[in-house]
């Protein structure tokens, strides 16, 4: 049995965090709404502004009983320096949300949502009979991107490099493709410099007409970055201290595998739309590796991709080994299969919940999750092959 003041710890430290959530995605929805740009905000940023306020409520809820059992344990003393390592923890989580955040706030390259809509709608471009000096207005830019996204392709037979020595000795820097900043069809090496242009224009305008929810995104990011890094940290915990919380709390250990296995792989998704922001975001801006949000991104997907895994083998413990082992083959086989078709599946995110998404797209999301949600907390048991009943294996940690 755990203790009251860790279950009314964890719940304080969530609810905190999910009222974070709620409350940026109100100051979209307030600001940007009655313009009309909400939902394009919302689709082409849906690794901050969807993924969070609808996937995110699931995690939290999935990874409640596992925090509460980790935190007592480890605040009591019941398991050796537990209390050391919790504040280390804490400590870690803490320092490294900060220095991401202020990593990222200072990025070179500054954020549409961070305009304030009235000089989004006002933006016309810089026309030109020129189609290289052509800028677009951002209002066409947009527009472009969401009906791309859906075509056949997608965006990604768009994608060039910027590079100054691949521009130079490339062969392909003369290629013809179309360019959004200028909304016309130039050579990849005029598009290069529509793209810095872009970002240069985006950050002036950020500088003279901020928008209030780039305010409240500063605030909030520290609290995604330790939601993200709390998660990641319960999920090395749990594998780390199986033995002992197994010997502390019985079988309510092996209960909550299932709902944290699939919590973990819906959290898996935020890597990838992150990638689908990051895919779109080349074809405006071309900062490559001057972006510090571009340089951690690879190593966030990786992170999270093998905490995914740990998560899933923690809970394939509970099999028969000749049953565990073939799902474990079978989990490495559907890893290689998404890394092999990873541009596709980038791709079908930008046109589903990602710049190409619509209302229906975002409806469906939440729906699917909120069903699972109402799952989890009306305690629907998964079917026995997903979930074997706790009784049927007993834990080697019992057994010492």
């Amino acid at each position: 049995m755990t203790h009251a003041g860790s279950r009314i710890a964890v719940t304080l430290l969530f609810a905190l965090i999910y009222l974070a959530f709620l409350f940026e995605t109100g100051v979209l929805v307030y600001e940007f709404g009655p313009d009309g740009l909400a939902l394009q905000m919302a689709t082409m940023f849906a690794h901050n502004f969807l993924f969070f306020p609808v996937a995110g409520a699931l995690a939290l809820i999935a990874f409640w009983r596992p925090a509460v059992l980790i935190v007592d344990a480890l605040a009591a003393g019941r398991v050796p320096h537990g209390r050391i390592t919790l504040i280390a923890v804490a400590g870690i989580i803490g320092f490294l949300s900060w220095s991401l955040s202020n990593a990222f706030a200072g990025s070179n390259t500054r954020s549409l949502f961070e305009v304030a809509p009235d000089a989004i709608v006002s933006d016309e471009g810089v026309p030109s009979e020129d189609p290289a000096l052509r800028r677009a207005a951002i209002g066409e830019v947009l527009i472009q991107l969401k009906i791309n996204a859906a075509s056949e392709g997608g965006l990604q037979r768009f994608q060039s490099r910027c590079e100054d020595e691949w521009l130079r000795y490339g062969v392909a820097a003369q290629e013809q493709k179309l360019c959004f900043p200028t909304g016309t069809v130039t050579s990849i090496e005029a598009c290069c410099r529509a793209k810095t242009d872009f970002r240069a224009r985006v950050n002036a305008m950020e500088a003279d007409h901020p928008s209030l929810l780039a305010s409240v995104h500063r605030y909030v990011l520290p609290v995604k970055m330790v939601f993200l890094l709390t998660l990641l940290f319960i999920g090395i915990l749990l594998v780390w201290l199986r033995k002992p919380l197994t010997q502390l709390y019985g079988k309510t250990v092996q209960q909550v595998s299932f709902p944290l296995a699939a919590g973990g792989a819906l959290v898996l998704l935020w890597p990838l739309m992150n990638a689908a922001y990051l895919s779109t975001s080349s074809l405006l801006t071309g900062d490559g590796l001057s972006n510090a949000y571009r340089i951690t991104a690879p190593l966030f997907a990786l992170g999270f991709g093998v905490w995914a895994m740990l998560l899933i083998f923690f809970h394939l413990r509970t099999y028969p080994s000749h049953i565990e082992t073939a799902l474990k083959s079978a989990g490495a086989i559907a890893a290689a299969i998404g890394v092999f078709r990873y541009e596709d599946i980038v791709n079908y995110l930008s046109r589903t919940l990602g710049v190409g998404g619509g209302l229906v797209a975002v409806i469906v999301f939440t729906v699917a999750v909120g069903a699972l949600i109402a799952a989890v907390l009306m305690g629907v048991k998964a079917p026995e092959f997903l979930d074997p009943k706790a009784e049927d294996k007993e834990d080697p940690g019992l057994a010492d």
